[in-house]
């Protein structure tokens, strides 16, 4: 596949070989394409936000569960209803 770019994004794609993040100009137009992608994929678009919702929680202070702490979740669990 041969595609012709603008002078302004070889500028561009030639800064981030310099600057040092990729080995060649190739790897920057892979990842610019899986971005590209990811973009369109709605699993991709629904991971990213449970990521924003769970983040906070897992950075967030915690505390160590007990055999307290699961013995309650289990009488919780038994006492919900099953559905059909």
């Amino acid at each position: 596949m041969q595609v012709t770019l603008t002078r302004d994004l070889k500028d561009f794609i030639a800064q981030k070989v310099r600057g040092g993040g990729y080995a060649n100009p190739g790897e920057v137009v892979r990842e610019a394409l899986r971005e590209f992608r990811t973009k369109d994929d709605p699993a991709e678009v629904d991971s990213r936000e449970l990521a924003e919702l769970l983040l906070p929680a897992v950075r967030g202070k915690h505390r160590p569960l007990t055999a307290r702490h699961f013995g309650q979740l289990r009488l919780r669990a038994r006492r919900k209803p099953v559905r059909s």
